[in-house]
């Protein structure tokens, strides 16, 4: 009786508040505080109170589809992550879609729409109210394809911290470090929302001599004849990691205007620079007697061939949304320019260094005597691209009108883009231009129409049923109209069972990089020639290619969702999918007799068949097909904290109030001060901390949530492929990529793979164990003569992170108040340190599957010291 007179003293004005709320805000589960907006109130973990109502918690996305999996506060605590962009890093398993997308997730804010993910991608953890994942289908009511799951982020209506973070991550095996430091603002007050941050990352080079390679022997590099008349070492000249240093600035600020409009802008930079190492310069010399020796440069005055990048990247976005009675609205604008430039040095001038020592014995020729006249122009590949992109979608969500079994709603998109991408470069002496233009006009509609109800009672035999259908036409201005078409049902017998069908037929043009991106020529490149069975070193050429045509992708998938029991967070899955693309676009596969017979202008070999260069620019096979089912199980449960234990102690007038002289985030009486005998915030719901954070990182506020309890959780997802075939050319070779082909150098595709997920948090203390897992492929290399078959053995990695909120230990605290807001996390990924083993028929390690070339990394340990500063 006690806790339905709370539930019902809690309901009834929160509900009440909600009917009066002009618009979704974030929320978090609990007690009304603010009778302007529904925001109920922060409480302690393990007494959750559950609201049930016919409206929906504020900030949910719309639509009828429930969501696969929602994290409250201490789920998202228990990841111990810093940042929006971590979570989701972190979250991959459960935002994985097997539709074919390969990319990131759609990603919302409180239910809408954003301009994109730099909008929130820096926002700390603790700021967040709740997550949401959903499936794709949901991404069709907010204007996007049904390729991509769904995260909808809900933060929290007030917050402010300052976070200043400090990470270095290096391998065990030593050689490099990479060093990062970040410090980010951020403010949310109701509507306004300010967040900047600034982040540094640089990493140092690590080369072959510090890894265990073996060189290939009589290789360009290696086995050549150096100034003194030895053998060159080319692995000091050869890096396996290029130095790179980064710095990102990000700023973004939310607020409502025109009374209920939220309008939002973000700008963001970003700078890259980059330097690698392709060895020696290298020179076929000819002698006197016609003999040819490779001659390498490692004279003092001739430095290894590097390549060297550096790029600036300028995002500038805008989002307004609102509401119009029941229609949700949401306009999006953004531009985006980058620039990069590209130097790769690539030898010397042939004629001119034969020229200068092919009289009498090289060896005795001082190298000095060369100049860089010699080098000429063909000793070096310039490339430079320039892109701007601009574009405006307007999205629209409401009620057309309604049937006996619900209302039926619909979604119209309007968009335009343009875009113009240039590029060039000077390669040899040979200098080409690559330029795309494109506009592009778009349109979208959905529209989902209920069919069964049980809560209204239209053929409550069936349950909840509805179906829905899409439409979608592009326009561009170079490759004609594009078009989107799909179908499906979202169908629930039970409240435990939810399966949803559907089918989409979709054209997708190639990108503007992929058409016209500079032309780059990299030596020394170590590939594996499936052919010969050798790995040779090459010259490979990558870039844009402008025969590429659009690819049409039909997509059929079936998906189960089950929560067998009712009050628990236990989640299966299940999703078949089916998918069929005709002209697939594709980076240029490895080099395989058949792939060598479809393209055999993309290969050049000398006399005796070695491999020389490879062409890596992008192709369209003919079709390729996949069939696969992935499954899961995700389990969580709330764990009681010794936090809890004493305030309900204290409650019961048997205990000392645990937060008692600690001062609140943004200044007030020490707690255990105030009238009453409980004190100002004593106990949760009780005083507002000033507005600061009370979620991980120890922050005190709003009654103590940070140390509402903790969490044990558990996820394992299962993928086994039925069938990847790809056909190459039209009559051409059909490749079984589970069954002895492959198109890329890391053989096949595997045809059962594992991810599982664990994590344990209590306490302030928290770890977490992921573990991935594929099952190992075979490669038939060589021709039908000469067979060559390799053998890609399974792979199977650990990750094991440790983390201390410090600020959840409140007898720290009490002792050190500066240790408020601080984590220190402790990570080593790869714990064992295990590499795929790669083996030829013999039962040896071709040269180019070495273990270091592999993962030159390895075992890695990441240090962070997290502070927020309330």
């Amino acid at each position: 009786m006690r806790t339905l007179g709370l539930m019902l003293a809690v309901s009834l004005p929160a509900m009440a508040a909600a009917q009066q709320a002009p618009a979704p805000v974030p929320a978090t589960e609990g007690a009304q505080t603010d009778g302007a907006a529904a925001e109920p109130e922060d409480s302690v973990e393990g007494e959750e109170i559950v609201v049930t109502g016919s409206r929906k918690l504020p900030g949910s996305v719309v639509g009828d589809i429930p969501p696969d999996q929602t994290l409250g506060q201490a789920d998202i605590r228990s990841y111990g992550v810093s940042s929006v962009s971590d979570l989701l890093a972190e979250l991959s398993p459960q935002t994985t879609s097997g539709r074919g997308s390969g990319g990131a997730p759609v990603v919302l804010l409180n239910g809408r729409r954003i301009s994109s993910f730099s909008e929130i991608r820096d926002i700390p953890t603790e700021a967040i109210q709740r997550v949401e994942i959903l499936p794709e289908e949901v991404a069709l009511k907010y204007g996007y394809r049904a390729d991509q799951k769904v995260v909808n982020f809900v933060l929290r209506r007030r917050f402010r911290a300052v976070t200043a973070e400090a990470i270095d991550r290096m391998p065990t095996e030593g050689g490099t470090n990479t060093p990062q430091a970040k410090l980010d603002l951020l403010t949310i007050a109701r509507d306004r929302r300010v967040n900047l941050h600034a982040e540094y990352t640089t990493s140092s080079a690590l080369t072959e001599a510090e890894r265990d390679i073996v060189p290939i022997a009589g290789g360009n590099g290696s086995g050549a004849v150096g100034a003194g008349g030895t053998v060159v070492d080319p692995t000091p000249f050869r890096t396996l990691q290029g130095q790179t240093s980064t710095f990102t600035a990000n700023s973004v600020y939310a607020r409502n205007i025109f009374g209920n409009v939220g309008a939002t802008i973000n700008g963001r930079l970003e700078s890259t620079d980059s330097r690698s190492l392709n060895g020696l310069p290298v020179a076929a010399l000819t002698l006197a007697d016609g003999s040819v020796i490779n001659r390498a440069l490692d004279d003092p005055g001739f430095l290894p061939l590097a390549q060297r990048a550096s790029s600036i990247a300028a995002h500038l976005g805008t989002t307004l949304n609102g509401d119009a009675g029941t229609w949700r609205w949401t306009v999006t604008g953004n531009y985006d320019r980058s620039d990069t430039q590209t130097f790769t040095d690539t030898g010397v001038d042939a004629g001119a260094f034969n020229a200068r020592l092919a009289a009498g014995d090289p060896t005795a020729v001082p190298l000095g005597a060369l100049t860089a006249a010699d080098i000429g122009a063909a000793a070096g590949n310039r490339a430079y691209a320039t892109q701007s992109i601009g574009g405006i979608d307007a999205v629209a969500n409401g009620r057309l009108f309604a049937l006996p079994a619900g209302d039926v709603s619909t979604t119209l998109k309007l968009g335009a883009e343009t875009a113009d991408f240039d590029s060039r470069s000077d390669r040899g002496g040979f200098a080409q231009r690559g330029q795309v233009a494109r506009d592009t006009v778009n349109g979208q509609v959905n529209v989902d129409l209920p069919i069964a109800s049980r809560s209204k009672d239209v053929l409550p035999f069936l349950g909840t049923l509805s179906a829905n259908f899409n439409l979608a036409q592009d326009h561009l201005s170079d490759f004609g109209t594009l078009t989107t078409l799909g179908y499906g049902a979202n169908w629930a017998p039970i409240p435990a069972v939810r399966l949803i069908a559907s089918v989409t037929d979709t054209d997708q043009a190639p990108t503007a990089q992929q058409l016209g991106n500079p032309s780059i020529t990299t030596p020394n490149v170590r590939v594996f020639d499936y052919v010969q069975g050798t790995t040779a070193t090459v010259t490979t050429i990558s870039g844009g290619n402008p025969g590429l045509s659009a690819d049409n992708n039909r997509v059929t998938k079936l998906g189960l969702t089950v929560k067998p029991w009712a009050g628990r967070e236990v989640t299966l899955t299940a999703n078949y999918v089916d998918s069929r693309t005709d002209n697939p676009i594709a980076a240029f596969p490895a080099a395989t007799a058949a792939i060598e017979a479809a393209f055999p202008d993309r290969f050049v070999r000398d006399a005796t068949g070695a491999l020389l260069q490879v062409d890596r620019r992008p192709i369209n096979f003919a079709r390729s097909e996949r069939s696969e089912l992935r499954w899961g199980i995700n389990f969580s449960a709330p764990l009681k904290s010794k936090i809890q234990r004493e305030l309900e102690a204290f409650r019961a007038g048997t205990g000392p109030n645990p937060f008692a002289g600690m001062q609140p985030p943004g200044g007030g009486r020490p707690r255990g001060e105030g009238a009453g005998g409980r004190g100002e915030g004593a106990g949760p719901g009780e005083g507002r901390g000033g507005g600061g954070p009370g979620g991980g990182g120890g922050g005190f506020g709003r009654g103590g949530r940070g140390q509402g309890g903790g969490r044990v959780q558990f996820a394992l997802y299962h993928t086994w492929r039925f069938t990847d075939r790809v056909l190459v050319a039209e009559g051409g070779p059909s490749l079984n990529l589970l069954d002895g082909d492959a198109i890329g150098n890391n053989g096949g595709s595997a045809r059962h793979s594992l991810e599982a997920q664990a994590g344990y948090s209590n306490n302030g203390l928290g770890a977490r164990l992921s573990a991935n897992y594929a099952a190992g492929t075979r490669v038939d290399g060589g021709t039908a003569a000469a067979p060559e078959t390799l053998n890609f053995g399974g792979l199977a990695t650990a990750n094991v992170r440790l983390f201390a909120d410090l600020g959840q230990r409140l007898e720290w605290v009490k002792a050190r108040p500066w240790l408020r807001g601080m984590r220190v996390t402790l990570s080593v990924d790869n714990v064992f340190n295990t590499r795929q083993r790669v083996t030829d028929a013999s039962g040896a390690v071709p040269n180019t599957y070495q273990p270091d070339y592999l993962d030159p990394l390895g075992r890695t340990v990441r240090l962070s010291v997290r502070k927020l500063f309330f």
